[in-house]
């Protein structure tokens, strides 16, 4: 049984994609841990050391400019299904960015899904400010989501209830927008996809991997949700690194999927937040020393790693890769973070959090406060038409829905304890299709509260955490 509760599985947002198909009783075979060994043998020797250097981290900025419309059933609807602070979108930006000049950082990495859906309006605003950062001293480098690039769902909302297709921008058209943003300035650019390589830092390359799938959105209603490194990448990514690997140069990398699960059983209910072949983009990168790979999409701060034993073989034995998972701007709580890279191989790693926006305060509101509901409500509702779906009661409903979204709103803050709490309900205290849902939403939830490691990975402290040279790590 494969549940989707909606044609467009995407527009629900993460949570709902969780949700819509936890009743999926999928499951499919392990896939390779150890890829292909690299061509020509593994790099020799110890791995660069890291320069000293700070830079910023945000994703899923989501921009959206308000002139294209926020009234209607059109705009209505669209919110009920995403739940995300598109109203806020600039304003979250500005406040985030004012924050990351304080910090100072060499540059900022932005891992994709930087529009609403792609509409060429909104990449010019966001590249705007973009060019700001860079006007004070701080470079920016993007790379491409899902919701960026070939998007048909860009769209103006009119308050009469219709919407009107705008401009969209094709994979030549980003480029041309992010010029200053990476793509002027990269040492290589790949011929098959929108991946670069560039010098962020003296002896330190950035690997910008794009994993969105636009080609796939012709003829469809929106743009397509999962992602992959195209073959011909793989080829281009292995010269790239050789070359590093030649000069004694230090590589860190990015795209927008994780590159592994953060919850049990991710793969299994919902692949397609996760990208396509991952241990065979992992291996690779890993067999060349890169230890930290930053993405977003999921719009939760999130951080697990992989290590492989020492009788893996030698191109992997005692290597080790972390998957930087970072929140989304307009998905509560509405965090950044801030990387700083030590000579001894540390990465030291803190989580910033947009808890206040100007208007808010000027109205005398709490943007926090009022941003946790919006999202939390959404996953509610959603949970619970799921449910309703299946007959559950309605006591049962009431009852299994906050713990539901306890457990979502902890996996976006990167807090997950659940303590000596009971995850749901005694199940002798609901109905059989109560008992059901618990039996289904286990796994999940268990995930989210961090009680069970995914399979071949270890899970990590979340936001606030120095990763050391070795793979082991200290919470700060």
């Amino acid at each position: 049984m494969n549940i989707n509760c909606h044609k467009n599985h995407y527009h629900y947002g993460p949570a709902a994609a969780a949700l819509c198909l936890i009743f999926a009783f999928a499951s499919c075979a392990a896939s390779g841990l150890e890829g292909k060994a690299p061509s020509g043998g593994s790099p020799k020797g110890a791995a660069p050391g890291y320069p000293s250097v700070t830079f910023c981290v945000l994703s899923d900025t989501h921009m959206y400019d308000t002139s294209l419309g926020t009234s209607g059933a059109a705009w209505d609807a669209y919110m009920a299904e995403d739940r995300k602070l598109l109203k806020e979108s600039e304003e979250t930006l500005r406040t985030a960015l004012a924050d990351i000049k304080a910090v100072h950082p060499s540059f900022v990495l932005v891992t994709g899904d930087l529009t609403k859906d792609g509409e060429l309006q909104d990449h010019r605003l966001f590249a705007r400010y973009l060019a700001d950062l860079t006007a004070d001293g701080i470079k920016s480098y993007v790379l491409p989501g899902n919701h960026d690039i070939n998007n048909p769902a860009a769209v103006r909302f009119l308050p009469d209830g219709r919407t009107e297709q705008v401009p969209n921008v094709d994979p030549a058209a980003f480029v041309s927008i992010y010029l200053a943003d990476g793509y002027g300035s990269a040492l290589s650019r790949d011929p098959a996809s929108l991946s670069y390589v560039a010098e962020v830092a003296p002896n330190l390359w950035l690997l910008a991997l794009d994993s969105a799938k636009y080609e796939h959105n012709s003829g469809r209603k929106w743009s397509e949700t999962s992602g992959a490194i195209r073959p011909e990448t793989y080829t281009w990514i292995e010269s790239v690194l050789k070359d590093a690997s030649s000069k004694g140069i230090a590589v860190i990398a990015a795209e927008h999927h994780p590159l592994m699960e953060h919850i049990k059983a991710m793969k299994d209910k919902y692949p397609e937040y996760i990208v396509d072949d991952n241990w065979k983009l992992a291996s690779l990168l890993a067999a060349y020393n890169v230890r930290l790979f930053f993405t977003g999409h999921y719009h939760a701060s999130s951080i697990v790693e992989h290590s492989w034993p020492s009788n893996a073989p030698q191109y992997l034995a005692g290597k080790t890769i972390v998957d930087i998972e970072t929140g989304s701007l307009v998905t509560w709580p509405c965090s950044w973070r801030a990387v700083t890279l030590a000579g001894d191989g540390s990465a030291s790693i803190t989580t910033n959090r947009v808890a206040q926006i100007p208007s808010y305060e000027a109205a005398g509101r709490n943007f926090d406060t009022e941003g946790r509901a919006v999202i939390a409500n959404g996953i509610g509702n959603i949970a619970a038409d799921t449910m309703k779906g299946y007959h559950v009661p309605q006591k049962d409903i009431d009852r299994l829905v906050p713990d539901i979204v306890d457990a979502m709103m902890a996996h976006y803050k990167g807090d997950a304890d659940l303590g000596q709490r009971e995850m749901f309900p005694p199940k002798n205290s609901l109905s059989l299709m109560g008992r059901i849902v618990v039996k289904s939403y286990t796994p999940f939830v268990s995930g989210l509260w961090k009680k069970e490691e995914p399979a071949d990975v270890h899970l990590m402290a979340d936001n606030n955490i120095v990763i050391h040279a070795d793979g082991t790590w200290t919470a700060q």
